[in-house]
């Protein structure tokens, strides 16, 4: 199938704006919910929005022998993912959390290696080197004495989560569609949210209306719409194409994040951030 250039850039640049405001719209949302009501809310808008998408493309239940891999991909993808990345955005910046996801592609290339036997060569491990060198100044305080940020090892443990999950999903893809792998286990880790979002309800009828119309559009675009649209490129155009795009979401949520939040990364942030991404893009580019 021929997939139009001009489509192509539409997808990509809805994809890069959702998720770049993605980080900008859970780190503002969070000064009216706890992480966990925030994830539940946002998810909850989410898996409602993929029902039409699956109804037109046809409900397909998965196997029970597949059931154990989609529950622990929606588990640590979904439940655990939002979790630690919401708790740890209540410390850090929105900047600082999107160029700490710019590992993810690293993360999910160095398990591809241990368990599907993806070799990197020399360049891919030293852009690793690279990269988890730029991930470690980002997570020291910005202070005289060295000292972990806890809220930057919060966000790198949900992004750990994250390359698992696209990892545990990697052979069941083969299966079934990824609109379907995205539905069932974004379901499933919604439901895991239960829990962890008590006083939803009472925190939605005190927050404001703009807040309201902010969980509205973080459930259905980054949560929902950028996962469609992501998968559906991923279908149609090299994959070596569409990663590409990661590399330009910590540039949007910077700019966001600033113009937005007033929210000015410290030199610290900016200088591990660049090393990350040189790094990821040297990974990337080895796997081309």
């Amino acid at each position: 199938m021929i997939f139009p250039s001009w489509r192509f850039r539409i997808f990509f640049w809805v994809i890069i704006l959702g998720w770049g405001w993605g980080w900008v719209g859970i780190r503002d949302s969070l000064h009216y919910f706890n992480p966990g009501q925030l994830a539940l809310g946002r998810y909850c808008i989410a898996s409602l929005t993929l029902i039409p998408f699956l109804i037109k493309q046809g409900i397909r239940f998965p196997q029970r022998s597949d059931l154990p891999l989609l529950l622990l991909a929606g588990l640590l993808g979904f439940t655990l993912y939002n979790l630690f990345i919401n708790t740890g955005q209540k410390t850090i910046t929105a900047a600082e959390a999107a160029l700490l996801a710019s590992c993810l592609p690293i993360l999910t290339a160095l398990g591809a290696s241990f368990f599907f036997k993806e070799h990197l060569n020399i360049l891919g491990w030293v852009g690793v080197v690279i990269a988890f060198f730029g991930v470690s100044l980002m997570t020291l305080q910005n202070s005289y004495r060295v000292q972990c940020s806890y809220g930057s090892i919060l966000v790198f443990t949900g992004i750990v989560c994250a390359a698992s999950y696209a990892l545990l999903i990697k052979k069941i893809l083969s299966r079934y569609s990824p609109l379907e792998v995205t539905a069932w286990t974004m379901w499933i880790g919604t439901i895991g949210l239960i829990p962890s979002g008590s006083g939803i309800f009472s925190a939605v009828a005190h927050a404001p209306t703009s807040v309201l119309i902010m969980m509205l559009f973080l459930g259905v675009v980054p949560g929902a719409l950028c996962y469609v649209l992501f998968a559906f490129l991923t279908a149609h155009v090299p994959i070596a194409k569409v990663v590409n795009l990661k590399f330009f979401i910590p540039i949007v949520t910077v700019l966001l994040g600033w113009l937005l939040l007033k929210e000015i990364p410290s030199w610290m942030v900016l200088i591990g951030g660049t090393i990350t991404l040189i790094g990821a893009y040297l990974v990337h580019y080895e796997k081309k």
